[in-house]
Parts: structure tokens; sequence; C-alpha cells
């Protein structure tokens, strides 16, 4: 049974979060951008901030999507006291959400004093941003199926050319993809990052991945 949980406007815009019984699913118009349903995989791609420099001092962390904020919590989970983590969120119906109905997926994650959330374009943001030890991009289902037309340039040779003038040498780079993507490797490679694979795990079954690329340090 498919139960509306709530409907929201934003920008001319309607979004409706709906309960599937098993997991919720956020709706722009006709189209799920948003599911509780691989949480798993969500938590695992945000311990990778945790992996982002090998020494101890402070980090800053930028997360593209909020999510349902379970990417961003186990980020916090994984990351020192002194880290900064900005996460940049286009629509602000989805902090709403994050702060009310589904506040028990990840709680309290955006009164973290270690959280700068920012409502922007995630390319946009990245392109203003430099220093960054980690960039964890989870607004899209992958590198080829965008959300937003506008998410579409960041997995692209000018989108990626953003992101390594925003990373330090030895930062990361990730994004998380429901399917295999690996022709992403190449993108990533062309681009000057060091490209690998990490499989991320929903009850003990590869259900996602995070194509990473390491700049070199």
């Amino acid at each position: 049974m498919v139960n509306v949980v709530r409907v929201l406007e934003e920008a001319g815009q309607t979004l409706v979060l709906r309960d599937l019984g098993t997991h919720h699913e956020l709706l722009l118009g006709q189209t799920p951008i948003l599911s509780s349903k691989a949480l798993e995989t969500e938590r695992a791609f945000g311990a990778l901030a945790g992996t982002a420099r090998d020494d101890r001092s402070p980090r800053t962390i930028l997360i593209g999507g909020l999510g349902f904020g379970a990417t961003l919590a186990a980020a916090l989970a994984a990351v020192g006291p002194e880290t900064r983590v900005i996460v940049v969120e286009k629509l602000r119906a989805v902090a709403e959400i994050v702060r009310g109905e589904l506040s028990h997926v990840a709680p309290g994650v955006l009164d973290d004093p270690r959280v700068e959330l920012v409502h922007a374009d995630v390319a946009e943001e990245i392109g203003r941003r430099s220093n960054l030890d980690a960039i964890l991009l989870d607004v899209d289902n992958g590198p080829g199926w965008a959300s937003f037309r506008t998410n579409a340039r960041l997995y692209t040779q000018a989108g990626l050319r953003l992101a390594w003038d925003a990373l330090r040498p030895g930062g990361a780079y990730a994004v998380w993809s429901g399917y295999p993507a690996d022709a992403f490797l190449a993108e990533l490679r062309k681009s000057g990052f060091a490209p690998s694979i990490v499989p991320l795990h929903e009850r003990g079954v590869v259900r996602a991945r995070a194509y990473v690329g390491r700049r070199p340090g």
C-alpha cells in the first residue's frame, strides 16, 4: 500500500513523499529522486570520508546531495571533531524532510556543529571551493543518470576539472552509482585521477558502487 506522507512545492515543482511500507520515496513530478531502500550502501559511501587523508589533521569534506541524511551521518561518524563537512543540496524541501518526517533515518545530522548546509547547484558550489580533502557525490543514480539536467555536467571532463581544482593534492572524488558504470573510470583517468571502484553492499550483496578518483599527491 502506498501512502502519501507529504506534498511540497518548490520553485514551481511538486515533490511528493510516499511511504511504500518497506521504504520511503521522494518524487519530483512523476520521477523518484530519493529512496530509503538502499541506505546501507549510502552509509558505506559516506564512510569513505574517513579515508580522505592518511594523517589526522583537520579535513574539509564536500558532500553533494543530502538525500535522507544517511550519507552525511556515516561521514560524520567516520571523521574527527575538527572536520568540516559542507553539504550541498539544491532542494530546501529535502532538508525539511530530513528534519521532519524522516528525522529517524539520520537523527540530528543537520544540527551537528561540523555541518554547513548550502542550498545551491552542486557543480557551481564545487567551482567556488578549494583545498577540499574529499568530494562525495550522491546527487544522482550514477554518472549516466542525472536527477537534474544540470547535474550531467558533473561527470564531464569540464566537471571533473572543477573537482580536480577544488581538491587538495591527494584528495578524493567519489560518485555513488546504483548500477555498473565502469566506463566512467576512463573519464576519471583522462582527467588525471587515479581511478578505482569500491563495491557498496546492502545485506551482504553488492547493490551499488563508488567510483573513486584520487588526485595524485
